[in-house]
């Protein structure tokens, strides 16, 4: 079924692209939306069109758009992992494709909608992350990345992104990512897949938005080691012994979405002697569909102990939960006055969500068991004032409030501010607060599951968090620190038992961080660090420091091949790190052991031709001469040391 999906759209897109690519306006061209034929000479050659693209992302139910720029630095691009896009260190399964939550607590904020899937987020793509495009020339960048060989722990990655107008104000970008991964130990292959295809319209009046997102990841689950000493044992890694051999995961989700917005206003004559629109009140309408299966499949031999409790009989195998959710959100927005100091704009919304679903439930004799349905909805209301013109202060106000439905009562209030300012002799400087008061009633399956292996029925309090940060940037000095302090009541966390449980105490979170990058010449030092204490370590466990280091040599071969040779370090000290249970993909509080102090190295080379990016990178390389356990998970060992290419090839004329 999945399979025929990924295939249909695949087919779709074969389809579309040459249809699309005729469609591709000519500016040179375009005179008032028409072309006069006859008043084209055959011999008059055409006027070029300039490349150029913008991308933005939107938030706030399609309230918000935020620019962003296209990816053509040469810096990085051999930071391939998902995981590590963002992250300094990862509690981490090891091979790619596997879950994994960041180290950060306070990058541990959830965009997906279903609670088991939060371990898997870095590899999915769904709404709230896609990039829009506007192209004045079809947009095409095709990413490949191959470690080991092709018949021996292969691991591949294949990702496409392609974008074009069939008007100046009409597109559609289609995004695929194709990855699989043999792993270096048994039992640990994964395979990790999205297709999208979306389109956006923004002419005056209206902004729509809409598509489709269709994930499919799957993990052989191996257990890890039965013991972490045979990293040590000299043997080849496909060799050691795992703790499960007949146990794998899969994740599909889709989601279908759109978003639209008419808006009110009035044309304005620009220096240019050109009109130019300026909105005043825009009313809007999104929806989406989220359509989310899990399934844990299991057939190991009966004497096989891993699972401390197995609630039905032999021939049960496959644990299947659903979990649909559909929204829809109208929304009011009064936009801010460009023209007036000190205006600001406002927007209000209703929104209405329906979930829906089903899971393993009650046993009824040997054979028979009852499925338990999944069934609720939530009906919130929100708003908020902002201004984003400003250049003296810049800021966002906004709340949302459950009004009945499960969530009754749930509150969110978060706000930020910005200050730019000089500083250093950097004029683009600012300084930046932000802060947020919560009450969170618990996730549906942190109150209920029941599977073959796990099952609790509980009925947890409402979190309360208050979080404060504040940060100061300084982008031509490629500075940026900051700090955040966090005060939380009724903590939810996952206990050593692997099921969501509730702190009796309030609990502190203090971080700080660090991320400048010093420059001599053509030598580049990056160094990234995090300090990070909780009050109590009962509940929430973190390493006191986090770093990433980076440091290469640039310069250019030939003129034309901008080149860069270096090493990137990432290390964190000693600490309980979160273990893995396979048959929820949840990570959960161990007391046995501590992991850390150990540090992984890469050495990479990064090379750029025109619109053409190579990396070359040796991973890991200290388990050639470090002595040390270098794992992030208890018994789950990172790669070994290992060889990886990777090629990205860019066409936008």
């Amino acid at each position: 079924m999945y399979k025929a999906r990924f295939s249909f759209i695949t087919f779709l897109f074969i389809l579309l692209v040459p249809l699309i690519s005729l469609a591709q306006y000519d500016q040179g061209l375009e005179v008032g939306g028409e072309m006069d034929e006859d008043a084209v000479e055959k011999d008059t050659p055409k006027k070029e069109v300039v490349s150029h693209t913008k991308l933005w992302n939107i938030d706030g139910y399609g309230a918000f758009q935020d620019s962003t720029k296209l990816d053509t630095l040469h810096d990085y691009t051999h930071i391939f992992h998902p995981v590590y896009k963002k992250a300094l260190t990862a509690t981490y399964v090891g091979n790619y494709g596997t879950p994994a939550i960041d180290n950060n607590f306070f990058n541990r904020n959830y965009s997906t909608s279903y609670f088991f899937a939060q371990s898997r987020e870095a590899y999915l793509l769904n709404p709230g992350n896609l990039e829009y495009y506007n192209a004045t020339t079809p947009y095409t960048r095709m990413d490949y990345s191959q470690s080991e060989n092709k018949s021996k722990n292969n691991e591949t990655r294949f990702n496409v992104v392609h974008s074009q107008n069939i008007s100046p104000f009409w597109n559609f970008t289609f995004r695929t990512n194709q990855e699989k991964s043999d792993g270096q130990f048994t039992s640990q292959q994964a395979k990790n897949n999205f297709v999208a295809l979306y389109t956006s319209y923004n002419r005056d009046a209206w902004n729509i938005y809409g598509g489709l997102i269709s994930n499919l990841i799957q993990n052989q689950e191996n257990g890890g080691l039965k013991s972490d000493s045979s990293i040590y044992n000299g043997q080849d890694a496909e060799f050691w012994n795992m703790r499960l051999s007949k146990s794998a995961s899969k994740f599909a989700t889709s989601s279908y979405f759109a978003n639209s917005e008419y808006r009110v206003g009035k044309y304005v004559e620009a220096e240019d002697e050109t009109e130019i629109f300026i909105p005043v009140v825009g009313f809007l309408y999104s929806f989406q569909y989220d359509r989310n299966k899990q399934e844990f499949k299991e057939e190991e031999d009966t004497t096989n102990d891993f699972f401390a409790n197995t609630y039905y009989p032999e021939d049960y195998t496959i644990d299947s939960i659903r979990f649909n959710r559909v929204t829809n959100v109208f929304q009011l927005k009064q936009y801010e006055s460009i023209s007036k100091k000190y205006t600001f704009g406002k927007r209000a919304y209703l929104g209405h969500e329906y979930n829906h679903g089903s899971m393993p439930g009650t046993q009824l004799n040997d054979s028979t068991h009852i499925r338990k349905d999944i069934q609720y909805s939530n009906v919130f209301v929100g708003g908020g004032i902002f201004r984003e013109t400003g250049r003296f202060w810049t800021w966002n106000f906004d709340g949302k409030f459950y009004l009945a439905g499960r969530n009754s009562g749930q509150v969110e209030l978060n706000g930020d501010i910005s200050k730019p300012f000089k500083f250093w002799g950097d004029s683009t400087a600012s300084i930046n607060f932000t802060g947020s008061i919560e009450n969170l009633v618990p996730d549906y399956f942190q109150d209920k599951f029941y599977s073959n292996h796990f099952r609790w029925d509980q009925s947890l309090s409402m979190e309360q968090r208050m979080t404060i940060g504040g940060n100061i940037r300084l982008p031509e000095r490629k500075l940026d620190m900051g700090a955040t302090y966090s005060i939380l009541n009724n903590y939810i966390y996952n206990d050593t038992l692997g099921i969501p449980n509730q702190a009796n105490t309030q609990i502190l979170v203090l971080s700080a961080y660090f991320d400048k990058d010093f420059n001599y010449r053509n030598l580049h030092f990056r160094t990234r660090v995090l300090w990070q204490k909780a009050s109590n370590k009962e509940f929430i466990h973190l390493p006191d420091l986090s770093t990433f280091v980076s440091a290469y040599y640039q310069f250019t071969i030939s003129k034309v091949m901008f080149t860069q040779i270096g090493t990137d370090v990432r290390y964190n000290t000693k600490y309980y790190a979160d273990a893995y249970s396979p048959a929820t993909g949840l990570f959960y509080l161990q007391n046995d052991k501590q992991y850390g102090n150990y540090p992984y190295i890469d050495v990479y080379a990064n090379l750029r031709l025109k619109r053409t990016r190579v990396f070359f990178k040796w991973v890991n390389i200290g388990t050639n001469f470090l002595n040390g356990e270098y794992m992030t998970s208890p018994h789950y060992p990172m790669n070994r040391s290992t060889f990886r290419l990777g090629v990205s090839w860019a066409f936008y004329d």
